[in-house]
């Protein structure tokens, strides 16, 4: 199999085997926080050819590298579901164990990607017609340990995908939850329109 056979599978397969905060301070409501705040202060920073943000949310730092440090509040959890699973994508073979080690939290899903990841090789950046660009995200559940984020991307060739996330709070800081080995859910669907409210978060084209 080419290289680049197998970095697109690496983007569109792999990617897919793979959060209320007490009171009300800035940006929450009577109701809890605000799920629809956007990040503040992006910038853009390419990783393996893909633009991701780095925000006044996180990831604040690169740690042996592994994209860490994310604000305990939703724009902090949704910009960490985006960094991380991208990330897991796109990684080269030299990135990927720190990566995982980093940004996954730990359990027979992880396990179980780790051991698909190591039947391929990526080298280089993703090429242009299979990276995918952030448009922008939906937070459909938040909570102080776990939040689940739809994250919507585009394609060179103008597909879109929603992909489905899951991140929690672990060792004060959020992290990817893969999905279950045993789940039937398909973590990454295609679709035709981005929904109305999603809180847009578009990366350069």
């Amino acid at each position: 199999m080419n290289s680049t056979v197998m970095r697109s599978r690496a983007v569109r397969v792999v990617g897919a085997a793979l959060v209320a905060v007490a009171g009300c301070g800035a940006g929450e409501s009577a109701n809890g926080p605000d799920l629809a705040a956007a990040p503040t202060q992006v910038r853009w920073q390419d990783f393996q050819g893909v633009d991701l943000p780095r925000t006044a949310q996180g990831p604040a730092s690169v740690t042996d590298g592994a994209a860490v440090d994310f604000e305990h509040s939703p724009p902090g959890a949704a910009v960490a579901a985006i960094t991380h699973t991208v990330r897991l994508s796109v990684a080269a073979d030299s990135q990927w164990p720190k990566v995982v080690a980093g940004e996954v939290v730990p359990g027979p899903a992880r396990d179980e990607w780790s051991v698909n990841r190591l039947q391929l090789s990526i080298t280089g950046p993703a090429a242009a017609e299979y990276a995918p660009r952030l448009l922008g995200y939906r937070i459909t559940d938040y909570s102080d340990s776990r939040g689940t984020v739809e994250v919507y991307t585009e394609y060179s060739d103008g597909s879109k995908a929603v992909n489905h996330t899951t991140v929690e709070w672990f060792q004060q800081d959020w992290r990817l939850r893969l999905p279950d080995p045993e789940s039937t859910a398909r973590p990454v669907e295609a679709i035709d329109e981005l929904p109305d409210d999603i809180v847009t978060l578009e990366a350069p084209k």
